[in-house]
C-alpha cells in the first residue's frame, strides 16, 4: 500500500533525484567508486523502487531493494528538499518496509560514516550499524547497516 508521499519509482524519477542530490549522498555513492549516473539503473533493477515526496509533491529522493540471496540490499539517495521533511519521510518509509520485509531474512547495506543525516534516518527505521568498514575502491570508513526482518 503505497501513499501520497511514497510511490512506484520511474527512471525520470531517478534522473531528477540525481541532479539534485545532497552532497552527503553525491560523495557516499562516489565514495563506493559508482557514479550518480546509475541511479536509474538502480531503480530498474530493484525488486522494488519508490519515490518519496514531500507533503506538497516534491520529489524528495529514491529508495529500492535489491535480492541478495534470502537478503535485500536497501539503497535510498536524497535530495536537501528531503531535510525540511524528515518525519513525513520515515513514517512512509517504515510502511513501505513493512510490506516488504516478509520477502527477506535481513535489509543491508554501506552508508558513508560522514552521512550523519542518513544515520539519523536509518535509526528511526530500525536500522543498526554493525562495524565500519573500508571498501574498495578509495577505502573511505563506511558503517555496515543491518535490519533483520520478520520471519519468512
Amino acid at each position: 500500500m503505497l501513499s501520497d508521499q511514497i510511490r512506484r519509482a520511474t527512471v525520470s524519477d531517478a534522473i531528477e533525484v540525481a541532479n539534485n542530490l545532497r552532497i552527503e549522498d553525491k560523495l557516499e555513492v562516489e565514495g563506493l567508486g559508482h557514479n550518480v549516473l546509475g541511479l536509474p539503473y538502480s531503480v530498474v533493477i530493484s525488486n522494488e523502487a519508490v519515490t518519496f515526496s514531500t507533503k506538497t509533491g516534491v520529489i524528495c529522493g529514491v529508495a529500492g531493494i535489491v535480492k541478495d540471496g534470502d537478503a535485500g540490499i536497501v539503497w535510498m539517495l536524497c535530495t536537501p528538499d528531503l531535510v525540511a521533511e524528515p518525519i513525513t519521510f520515515v513514517r512512509g518509509a517504515k510502511r513501505w518496509l513493512s510490506e516488504q520485509e516478509h520477502k527477506y531474512s535481513y535489509l543491508w547495506n554501506l552508508t558513508s560514516l560522514e552521512n550523519k543525516f542518513h544515520h539519523k534516518l536509518l535509526k528511526m527505521l530500525g536500522f543498526k550499524a554493525l562495524q565500519v568498514v573500508q571498501p574498495p575502491p578509495f577505502y573511505k570508513p563506511y558503517l555496515e547497516i543491518v535490519k533483520l526482518c520478520v520471519s519468512r
